[in-house]
């Protein structure tokens, strides 16, 4: 999956990056160890229609020129399922030599474990304050349990929020959280000013709308925002597989064009929780994730006017 610069020194560059890694998938499927490899499959649909350097974008019916950007796939990152603080490290690692060499990470996974190792990364290659955008069907608040610990697939926006100073609770924006959840969490969001968008208030605000309040909040006296999708974010019926599926959640449209207004802004993006054992045999969750990834790509690289004005 590898675009080739033309020029020498290009002025984008992005390192795809698998993580099949679903050890910490402790309170829901295990299976997104199996993700990369699906989530790349279905990509290659996308990849093999770039002829040139040059792919059509029908949703804004324009030509996008991959001339001046390098997009190019590292593998995957090499686990160690016996260990898993070694795994955690090794992510870190590679993603901290992604942004050595001037790379966007884009991560696929893998449970959304991968996550903390990923913001942690991009908090220590970077001098300035780290916004966080984290769509999910799931809050990802739990601090410790006996039986998860403190760095499961339910823990990773704690985590993160710990890396005080210069990430602010303030700054972070849970998109598409849902359902029931423990008490103790809402106190805990209320302390930490985090903002919450339901899919209610999603449908309230509309896509600019909730576009427009996450990077009011993300992005206030920030430098840099991470954004992570775990692909439960989505209804049931546009994912049905993933770690737990929560109803009441988005549509795949929606997801998109709220990714594509928010993608000029993100500086570390990754894509979890695609579960392919427990999804259908035509892979809705991987094409999602798959289109969501090319989707970031696309409008990172040459955002529509429409982005560029919404901080307007």
């Amino acid at each position: 999956m590898n675009i080739t610069a033309v020029k020498e020194n290009p002025a984008k560059k992005y390192g795809i990056l698998g993580v099949p890694w679903d050890e910490d998938a402790s309170h829901g499927r295990p299976g997104s160890r199996f993700a990369p490899e699906s989530i790349r499959k279905n990509a290659s649909w996308i990849f093999d229609r770039i002829i040139d350097n040059k792919v059509m974008d029908l949703e804004e019916f324009r030509l996008i020129d991959f001339c001046d950007a390098e997009v190019k796939d590292f593998g995957d990152v090499e686990i160690c399922s016996y260990d898993h603080f070694e795994t955690k490290k090794r992510i870190e690692n590679k993603c901290r030599e992604l942004h050595q060499a001037k790379y966007i990470p884009v991560l696929l996974g893998g449970d959304c474990s991968i996550t903390w190792p990923q913001i942690k990364a991009l908090h220590d290659s970077v001098k300035g304050n780290v916004g966080i955008v984290h769509f999910d069907g799931h809050l990802d608040l739990l601090d410790s349990t006996p039986i998860q610990g403190e760095f499961s697939h339910s823990s990773s926006i704690r985590r993160a929020i710990e890396l005080l100073p210069r990430v602010d609770s303030r700054n972070v924006v849970q998109i598409g959280c849902r359902a029931y959840n423990y008490p103790d969490y809402y106190e805990y969001i209320v302390e930490k000013g985090i903002t919450e968008i339901s899919p209610r208030d999603f449908y309230r605000l509309g896509i600019e709308g909730t576009a427009k309040l996450t990077l009011e909040k993300a992005a206030k006296d920030t430098e840099v925002m991470f954004v992570t999708i775990d692909i439960d974010v989505l209804e049931g019926i546009y994912a049905p597989g993933s770690g737990a599926n929560e109803t009441g959640g988005f549509n795949t449209y929606e997801l998109q064009e709220l990714m594509k207004l928010l993608a000029p802004y993100t500086h570390s993006f990754n894509v979890t929780e695609v579960n392919p054992p427990f999804d259908l045999k035509n892979e809705f969750s991987s094409i999602a994730a798959a289109k969501l990834m090319f989707d970031f790509l696309v409008h990172n690289y040459r955002p529509t006017e429409r982005a560029a004005k919404i901080m307007d």
